[in-house]
């Protein structure tokens, strides 16, 4: 009797455990994107999924803007971003990467965009959140899926100065430069002496 009651006890835990683990989600090595960057630049962000269901599985990748009312145009950052590859299958054990290219608009005004707080993507302050990047996927061959939503924010930065470099390079070099321009005058003076002596001549 002990017996079949602990084989029917197996059985049922069996059951119970192999549809939850046919459709465990794909692990994600990151839970959410807090970039910055400058009008008109690009940045790029590498997401790894890792496979955790012991069956192959396809998914894909797409931008989810979560509308609250009350939001402006810089809550909507979709439009900004681009994942490649777009499409994937993935086995148990296998990690693939992914890069998400976040294209900074040269118009977009220095300040937060994709949600309300740089904390949104933080437990907690789901409510700040409005940009997603959403990874979904089934067993190969099925139709439930599964995946996660991950919270994109941009903090744009002011332009810098465009002699901010020139600036950098005098500081680092002041000596050099320093240098250079008294060789630059010492020369010049004997040139103009030795000159001078050849007009008298």
């Amino acid at each position: 009797m002990y017996y079949k009651n602990t084989t029917l006890l197996l059985l049922l835990l069996g059951l119970l455990f192999i549809p939850i683990s046919a459709v465990l989600a794909t692990s994600v090595d990151r839970m959410w994107l807090n970039l910055e960057g400058f009008p008109g630049k690009t940045i790029e962000q590498e997401i790894t999924l890792e496979g955790d269901s012991s069956q192959e599985k396809s998914g894909f990748w797409y931008t989810h803007y979560k509308k609250v009312d009350g939001d402006d145009d810089r809550m909507d950052i979709t439009s900004w971003i681009a994942i490649e590859p777009k499409d994937y299958t993935i086995k148990q054990g296998e990690t693939k990467v992914f890069t998400i290219k976040v294209k900074i608009p040269k118009d977009a005004k220095p300040g937060l965009c994709g949600a309300t707080s740089e904390e949104a993507g933080k437990e907690g302050h789901s409510a700040e959140r409005r940009t997603y990047i959403v990874f979904k996927d089934a067993l190969a061959g099925g139709n439930v899926y599964s995946g996660l939503l991950l919270p994109v924010s941009v903090k744009v930065l002011k332009s810098p100065n465009p002699l901010v470099p020139v600036i950098n390079f005098v500081k680092q070099n002041i000596m050099t430069i320093v240098l250079s321009i008294v060789i630059i005058v010492l020369l010049a003076m004997l040139l103009l002496k030795r000159r001078k002596q050849v007009s008298k001549k």
